[in-house]
């Protein structure tokens, strides 16, 4: 690869970083001083995206460089998505309280929803304990050097062939990922290859997105690939809420036997509880309808092959 090449290419990885930062910074700012959960939500997925950028671009970051990096990053994302689940699992249960009419359901809700604002509150010191860790390794301030050694100049840029090149064969492998997991997706019970494609297409759209600053045309792409990953997310939301009320029912039961004595208060909670389960796969299913529906839609729209094709615009 020609110098200049690289020179232009690690100006622009410093341009995607600086905007990354900046934003992942207010977020962590927010967590400390303000209670709204979004500024960890977008803290975490944030996170996520400089991982992802540090990826595409770690051969012209340094190797070495681009390992610890990503390593901090990580360390601080994973422990932010168990406290995200925990949020969005005390949202969805305040919702459903609020419009359940019948009593007998009252009960169990509330005492599953009363377990997950005890364990929420439990991690809150561990969130703040995170974002110290992660302010002491010093990776922001280590990106920061690397955008200020490598200016970009907006008015003078002009994409080197190189980095369409990259763009084109990240976004092919990416997508050759994603089909991997196609043959799965038409059943609902195929949890672990919806979860894998989930995760396979929310690193397609974040490399995508890299690339959108050279081809403007990719906002269309980019916002089904959103879809896909929302529909995914939620059918991934359903299945750990499946997994945890089937835990509950068991951990609460031996709690109550513990207490009482014996099991019989228990039956109290469990209509609740088992209501939620049927009602959670009913969700799903209809989600899952929704998500094949528009895959299949995209794929007759010929969305595959036009994303490819917006690549393959550069010189072998």
């Amino acid at each position: 690869m020609k110098t200049f090449e690289k020179v232009i290419i690690r100006s622009y990885i410093g341009d995607l970083f600086k905007s990354q930062i900046s934003y992942l910074e207010n977020q962590i700012e927010g967590i400390v001083y303000d209670e709204n959960i979004e500024f960890l939500h977008h803290t975490r997925v944030m996170s996520r995206r400089i991982r992802n950028t540090i990826t595409v671009f770690s051969p012209f970051i340094g190797k070495k460089t681009s390992k610890r990096w990503f390593s901090s990053l990580k360390k601080l994302t994973k422990s932010l998505t168990k406290v995200r689940d925990l949020d969005v699992q005390i949202a969805f249960l305040e919702k459903e309280i609020s419009e359940i009419s019948e009593q007998k359901f009252l009960t169990g809700l509330q005492r599953l929803l009363l377990r997950k604002q005890q364990l929420r509150e439990k991690k809150q010191t561990g969130v703040k304990q995170s974002i110290l860790d992660f302010e002491k390794e010093k990776s922001l301030t280590e990106i920061q050097l690397f955008i200020d050694n490598n200016p970009f100049d907006s008015e003078n840029f002009s994409p080197p062939n190189e980095l369409k090149r990259l763009g084109h064969l990240e976004v092919e492998k990416l997508t050759k990922i994603c089909f991997s997991y196609v043959p799965f997706i038409t059943s609902p019970d195929n949890t672990e290859a919806l979860h894998s494609l989930r995760i396979a297409m929310k690193n397609l759209r974040y490399t995508t997105e890299l690339f959108q600053p050279i081809y403007p045309q990719l906002e269309s792409s980019i916002s089904t690939m959103k879809k896909f990953q929302d529909d995914l997310g939620e059918i991934h939301d359903y299945d750990v809420w499946l997994a945890d009320l089937d835990r509950f029912l068991d951990e609460e039961k031996q709690r109550i036997s513990k207490f009482y004595g014996q099991s019989g208060p228990f039956n109290f909670i469990k209509p609740g509880i088992t209501y939620l389960i049927d009602d959670i796969k009913n969700r799903k299913i209809k989600t899952h309808e929704e998500f094949l529906k528009r895959w299949n839609d995209q794929f007759q729209n010929q969305f595959w092959a036009n994303l490819r094709m917006i690549f393959e615009n550069y010189d072998e």
